[in-house]
């Protein structure tokens, strides 16, 4: 309902704008007659001239664009453009077989199966919540976020998810996400 309102506000503004721009042409065309009649052809160039400038305003009152701006130095110009790019994006090169590393680390550590809070018998608590239902098949209640947490099975994958069996107590938590799991930090 609201945008509908708003199409309708929109249509109305540019009917408007549509309106006042025939009634500024329909002005020019008429000094323009009048300057033919009298033969004045000074006065017909500085009408079109006119003309072609409120045009120009007009085009950017609708669509909003700009004028290119007018660049006096072009060498100090590009200097400083090429200075800007250098800041903003930063001017890397790769050394001899770094794009190949760094392309096999991406690759690795998306797939990384061997965390160290995945190994068997390390201590890690859960960083989030974790529902009974994002878990696996028969957990029956919730892990709270902050429990200390015991794996005591291999990384697998389950709901594409890399996953682990999990004890906290007395329960068993199956299904529970690698990513969850944080290093336990001793106080000593």
């Amino acid at each position: 309902m609201a945008s509908k309102i708003w199409k309708d506000k929109l249509k109305d503004a540019k009917k408007k704008v549509r309106e006042d721009h025939e009634l500024i042409t329909q002005g020019f065309d008429i000094r323009e007659e009048q300057a033919r009649e009298d033969g004045d052809t000074n006065e017909v160039r500085k009408i079109h001239a006119e003309r072609d400038e409120a045009i120009r305003e007009r085009d950017f009152q609708i669509t909003g664009k700009k004028k290119k701006p007018v660049i006096k130095d072009q060498e100090l110009f590009d200097k400083n453009k090429k200075a800007n790019f250098k800041r903003r994006k930063g001017v890397y090169t790769w050394t001899e077989g770094g794009r190949q590393l760094a392309c096999e680390q991406r690759v690795n550590k998306k797939k990384n199966m061997d965390s160290p809070v995945a190994a068997q018998g390390s201590l890690a608590t859960v960083c989030r919540k974790l529902d009974r239902w994002e878990m696996g098949y028969g957990t029956e209640i919730s892990l709270k976020k902050g429990s200390v947490v015991m794996p005591i099975s291999d990384p697998y994958v389950h709901n594409n998810k890399k996953c682990v069996t999990v004890m906290a107590g007395p329960n068993i938590f199956k299904g529970v996400p690698v990513a969850v799991l944080r290093p336990v930090v001793d106080d000593d």
